[in-house]
């Protein structure tokens, strides 16, 4: 791991070697790679053509849920999207479900589900000197409760249990355990390392809690995309798509450079990215990416973890909403 080094523009710009940017925008994209001390205009700004996005601050909350498994409903109702601390995470959702509910719900601010280079870009912002510039500490609560943190930084990998080195529980609503703690929790120095800038003012639940299936996945899953997503219907800036040759789950060179996945390597015989974080890249059969981990996941879960799924309905995967507002929006 080392610090990302992030440079702000205040227009939109093309990549241009004399800038000490990226040679030629071809390089900015799918396959390419930036020299050594150069600079690329990351692909979420150039998708969208603005300057800035929104993020939402939480997992994809689902409104009036009071238990766990009332947020596992597979629709597109937008009256039900809630994005605040302390709600249960709406998951059991299929990708193609998501993507339509986050579409629709503030479509005059180009609404949609968060893509995987947008991912990428929180990602990179929180491992820079404007953020946390460490590990974001796991939300480990096991009832899907967004904006919690672990009080102990897990050590080891999957594990359901609440063994020593991987902690999680349960709690209700508001309540604070003895190894979580909430986003209303009197223990905001344990709390505020569950965000991307390490204080209040940044992004939760970018590791554990739910996994968070994003607009990424390869066009060769065939028969294996379970995810009910149709992409002849939608504009492609609100997807990013890859190219895989086989079910090979480590074609990390198909990545989109600024996705925060293969180019965080080499990866060596761990096959991890940063932190030990889940490193398997979309293939055939799992065509879907999605990031963050789980609250069971242990050391595995995490801002760089990137994981894979056929974009079906699950009870543990939820999703983020991001917004895109144009200057006349």
């Amino acid at each position: 791991e080392k610090i990302i080094n992030i440079r702000f523009g205040t227009t939109n710009t093309t990549d241009d070697a004399n800038k000490k940017e990226c040679s030629t925008p071809t390089e900015a994209g799918s396959n390419g790679s930036c020299k050594e001390g150069y600079y690329m205009t990351h692909p979420a700004f150039t998708s969208f053509d603005v300057n800035g996005f929104w993020v939402g601050k939480f997992e994809t909350g689902y409104e009036g849920a009071q238990t766990t498994k009332d947020a596992q409903v597979d629709s597109s109702d937008i009256s039900k999207i809630i994005i605040k601390p302390n709600v249960y995470s709406w998951r059991n959702i299929t990708v193609g479900n998501a993507f339509k509910a986050s579409y629709e719900y503030q479509s005059n601010l180009q609404s949609h589900m968060m893509k995987n280079t947008e991912w990428g870009a929180v990602a990179y912002l929180s491992h820079s000197q404007y953020g946390i510039n460490q590990e974001i500490r796991i939300n480990n609560n096991s009832a899907f409760i967004t904006g919690y943190a672990g009080t102990i930084a897990p050590t080891v990998g999957y594990s359901i249990s609440s063994i020593e080195g991987n902690r999680n529980e349960s709690t209700a609503l508001g309540d604070d355990g003895t190894y979580t703690k909430g986003y209303f929790s009197e223990d905001q120095k344990t709390n505020q390392l569950a965000s991307t800038t390490g204080n209040k003012s940044g992004i939760y639940d970018m590791s554990g809690g739910s996994h968070e299936y994003v607009m990424g996945y390869t066009t060769t899953g065939g028969g294996n995309n379970q995810s009910g997503f149709d992409a002849s219907l939608y504009n492609s800036k609100y997807y990013d798509q890859y190219s895989t040759t086989s079910n090979n789950t480590t074609q990390y060179n198909n990545r989109i450079l600024g996705d925060a996945s293969g180019e965080m390597g080499p990866f060596g015989n761990e096959k991890s990215s940063w932190y030990k974080d889940w490193s398997f890249f979309v293939c055939s059969s799992n065509p879907w990416f999605y990031r963050g981990g789980a609250w069971h996941d242990g050391i595995l879960s995490g801002a760089f973890a990137f994981a894979i799924g056929t974009g079906r309905a699950h009870p543990s995967y939820s999703f983020r909403i991001v917004l895109a507002p144009t200057h006349e929006s």
